[in-house]
């Protein structure tokens, strides 16, 4: 299915298309997408990303989440970068977003972006040391329970020290968060303390990892989410240096787990649904949803279905007031 795109569905009809021609309509096919989403058949959750990036944004976004999040919702799924790469990285705008997060109906998952903190280093965003703001990170959005409300998830958190990683069972489903984040993973810094870091995330992202996958087995689940931010560039014959360690544990997950997996990802800015790695051993088991990001305010209404040529389902959501939901 790679290069196709899931742009919309009604009740247990799905239109796929070639990408070109997903995004060529699928403004004009927004009113079917909501009423398929009306229905509301199938459970589901809604995952967005790479927002806000402005004020505007961030009371699109505010809109967005009221109009997206469904009565039965289980969570929200954000996939980080709350904040443009060019805006300062602040304490201030951590605290308007982590408010945000507390403010919803809804528990929210939260996996961190390049933007919050890998990127801080640069001039505009004010030249900060990356590793203080990835702690400023953890201080906002997991040292105080009551930010994400997980409490009802009942989520594991394998080592406190990363309180992002964390996996959970909903809905006969394993879904697992790992850290990994654009700019290549922060894989370029030679800082003696980044490449510890790096080495530290990328043996706590296996680890948790493998307790996903074994608990989904033990379990009989039928499906596995993987969350992260980064678009790992899986159409790379040769991962870069900062990628090539996740891409690993992904087709090592194909080969312990042998249902169907969607990795959900931001980064790249690009709404997709699409098998990535159809051609490679066990890849048809794999399906990438990536996000809409800044400038695109929309999320992506993400279930899970009993079907295993389609096991699952990604449909836009926009907010009140989107050129998109008035377009015909």
């Amino acid at each position: 299915m790679g290069g196709w795109r899931l742009v919309s569905r009604r009740g247990r009809r799905r239109i796929w298309l070639p990408m070109a021609a997903g995004l060529a309509l699928m403004s004009s096919l927004w009113s079917v997408a909501t009423a398929g989403l009306a229905e509301g058949k199938e459970p589901g959750f809604l995952a967005v990303g790479d927002l806000p990036y402005s004020s505007e944004e961030a009371t699109q976004l505010e809109a967005l989440l009221e109009e997206g999040i469904r009565p039965g919702s289980p969570f929200l799924l954000h996939v980080g970068d709350i904040k443009g790469g060019g805006q300062r990285c602040s304490d201030d705008h951590m605290d308007a977003i982590a408010s945000l997060f507390r403010r919803q109906p809804v528990p929210v998952l939260y996996t961190p972006g390049d933007n919050e903190w890998t990127d801080c280093h640069r001039p505009s965003a004010g030249g900060m040391e990356p590793l203080e703001r990835l702690e400023a990170v953890r201080r906002f959005f997991f040292s105080d329970p009551g930010v994400l409300h997980q409490a009802e998830l009942a989520p594991s958190v394998p080592n406190p020290a990363l309180p992002e990683n964390r996996w959970l069972r909903w809905d006969d489903v394993v879904l697992a968060l790992i850290h990994v984040v654009g700019s290549d993973n922060n894989a370029g810094s030679r800082d003696p303390l980044a490449v510890t870091e790096l080495a530290q995330r990328t043996a706590a992202n296996r680890a948790l990892l493998d307790q996903a996958v074994t608990a989904a087995n033990a379990d009989g689940a039928k499906a596995m989410i993987i969350g992260f931010h980064a678009n790992p560039l899986f159409e790379r014959r040769r991962p870069t240096e900062g990628f090539r360690a996740p891409l690993q544990d992904l087709r090592w997950v194909l080969e312990r787990y042998p249902g169907p997996v969607l990795v959900i990802h931001g980064d790249t800015h690009k709404f997709r649904l699409d098998q990535p790695w159809a051609a490679r051993p066990n890849g048809d088991r794999l399906w990438r949803l990536e996000v809409p990001g800044s400038p695109s305010v929309a999320g992506v209404w993400v279930s899970v279905a009993d079907d295993p040529m389609r096991p699952f389902d990604g449909a836009l959501v926009y907010p009140p007031g989107s050129p998109f939901r008035t377009t015909h």
